[in-house]
């Protein structure tokens, strides 16, 4: 019999940002349980972003501990449970979510067995029974045992060294969104690389049910695309595109109008197209991830549409922000000098 002893099974800390999510914590900790990690090796930490329902109450009974998280931006939520957590690996999910039982076994095998590897994550999958909105934004099923190369993993799913994000300084606490995308950037540029497995997948709660929802939601998104974008950001071009489209659009009606000539009509059906284009492109990527079921083409398209109407809102309200804000600079450079 060998004497070697076996590796010790690593310590997980799994840390959930929550605010007012009662309706599905319980079944996010749950979930977290059934992975099977020894329970001696696992830490489930909820942190309670100034929830005022029965968040904490839940998480409690489910088998989390509770750290209260004072107001402020998503980064710095996460980066309390960052400075909470005791697990050589930390395992972000938000509280909308579930995860499956290939989850952190999946992902830390991955980061132990290639040290080139610097974070894990999973597809975020839209609820089986949600909405058609819902299953407009995200596909509800996923093959197991796939693995490729990620440009940036979102914190739905995030699993990592705990002594990395903290040698990288934990998450931005400025921005208002996009804090994963940021923190990815810095883990691509430490030479590590990013990994997205089908097998640590999460299925999403939270998705908007509306297509009201789904254009608000990502007016947030925008506010902060440009800060966090990668070097070729398809998303944010096709953003510009559509927001581009859509300021000629008004001017070229009243072209239309007041002259009745063809240029101007023709340059109206060509801004036309070019606004659906993005929506289009959206809608073509959701159809082949739903076995190209084209039955869901018009309502994926009108998903789209809400989404880089939202989308381009947010980014021309990020770029009015930052124009004033280097006016506001200027002047008082101005007069200090």
């Amino acid at each position: 019999m060998s004497n070697e002893a076996k590796p010790a099974t690593p310590s997980v800390s799994v840390l959930i940002p929550a605010h007012n999510e009662e309706e599905y914590i319980s079944d996010c900790i749950a979930s977290v349980l059934r992975t099977g990690w020894p329970r001696d090796r696992l830490q489930i930490l909820v942190i309670d972003n100034c929830s005022v329902d029965s968040t904490a109450k839940r998480a409690r009974i489910a088998g989390a501990d509770v750290v209260p998280a004072p107001a402020g931006r998503i980064g710095s939520v996460r980066n309390v449970g960052l400075a909470a957590a005791k697990g050589q690996f930390v395992a972000y999910v938000d509280g909308d979510c579930e995860v499956p039982t290939t989850w952190l076994r999946a992902a830390i095998d991955l980061l132990e067995s290639q040290a080139s590897i610097g974070a894990v994550g999973g597809p975020c999958l839209s609820p089986a029974r949600g909405t058609w909105v819902q299953r407009s934004l995200a596909p509800s099923s996923s093959g197991p045992g796939f693995i490729r190369p990620a440009k940036a993993i979102a914190t739905s799913s995030f699993i990592a060294r705990t002594s990395l994000l903290r040698e990288a300084g934990g998450f931005d606490e400025t921005l208002v969104s996009g804090e994963d995308d940021d923190m990815s950037n810095r883990i691509l540029s430490r030479g590590l690389a990013l990994v997205s497995a089908s097998d640590c997948h999460i299925v999403h709660h939270g998705y908007p049910r509306t297509w009201r929802d789904a254009f608000k939601k990502e007016i947030w998104h925008g506010r902060h695309h440009i800060e966090v974008r990668s070097e070729f950001d398809l998303t944010l071009i096709l953003t510009f595109v559509f927001l581009a489209a859509s300021i000629a659009l008004p001017a070229l009606l009243v072209g239309v109008l007041l002259t009745h000539g063809m240029s101007f009509l023709y340059a109206l059906a060509a801004d036309i197209l070019l606004q659906f284009a993005p929506p289009f492109l959206f809608t073509w990527k959701r159809i082949r991830q739903c076995a190209r079921d084209w039955r869901l083409a018009i309502p994926v398209l009108g998903v789209g549409y809400a989404y880089f109407a939202g989308h381009s809102l947010g980014v021309l309200a990020n770029l009015l922000e930052r124009t004033t804000s280097r006016a506001q600079r200027s002047t008082a450079a101005a007069r200090s000098g």
